[in-house]
């Protein structure tokens, strides 16, 4: 069974506060008596579920574009429960239980429950969510870069718009602008439906942006009929 971890582009869903988000423009339309619909998107690459590159925080790092096609495929993921309020930070000591699992994951996927939010409270949700501290992100990049592709969350950002600072910090170590190697980063991803237990593959297909730091990414994950065993 597949499921679907990008949430639907729309004008309506949150982002980051003060970013531009989706528009979209019909240039064409059978209605008005054209051969055909056809559509000029306006979309911000850091807007719904996206994939953020080395080149979004690292001017000497990839771009979306030239990141090698395996990059977007995972055969081993795996989906971390770590419930977090509003404002609050996955920090080391809630990943280090984990960190024989964490050795042979591709793909860190961080479950905090905030994503309820997401319908209920939009504005909390793109203001006030749950974050990943650099000192969380130093943890994982020094221990985990080589295997660990990337690191998903079902929350709106790695960084909170309340604590830029350390957002843009986290930003910077997972990304390589400290250290050689990175892990990439994609963000506001649906999870609430997942069983970690049936979690088999996963995957997130970018937009092929030539230049971009950034787009947004088609995701899914392939869950089984019967339960995984550690």
């Amino acid at each position: 069974m597949r499921s679907i971890l990008s949430h639907p582009i729309c004008a309506e869903a949150p982002g980051w506060p003060g970013n531009p988000t989706y528009h979209l423009e019909r240039y064409s339309g059978i209605a008005a008596g054209d051969c055909a619909n056809t559509f000029v998107v306006h979309l911000f690459n850091h807007f719904g579920t996206h994939f953020d590159a080395p080149q979004h925080y690292n001017a000497a790092g990839p771009s979306i574009s030239e990141l090698p096609l395996d990059t977007f495929f995972y055969a081993a993921p795996l989906l971390l429960d770590l419930p977090k309020g509003a404002g609050e930070q996955v920090e080391p000591g809630d990943l280090a239980p984990y960190e024989a699992q964490l050795g042979r994951c591709d793909l860190l996927m961080i479950r905090t429950g905030f994503e309820r939010w997401r319908t209920e409270n939009p504005a909390l949700y793109k203001e006030n969510g749950p974050s990943l501290s650099s000192r969380a992100a130093d943890y994982l990049r020094s221990r985990f870069t080589g295997t660990m592709k990337a690191v998903a969350m079902d929350f709106l950002s790695l960084g909170c718009p309340r604590n830029t600072e350390d957002g843009n910090k986290a930003h910077r170590i997972m990304l390589g602008c400290r250290a050689p190697g990175y892990i990439c980063i994609i963000e506001d991803v649906s999870m609430a439906a997942l069983d970690p237990a049936r979690l088999r593959s996963a995957a997130a297909i970018p937009l092929f942006l030539r230049g971009a730091d950034s787009s947004p990414v088609t995701m899914w994950a392939d869950c089984g009929d019967a339960p995984t065993h550690a």
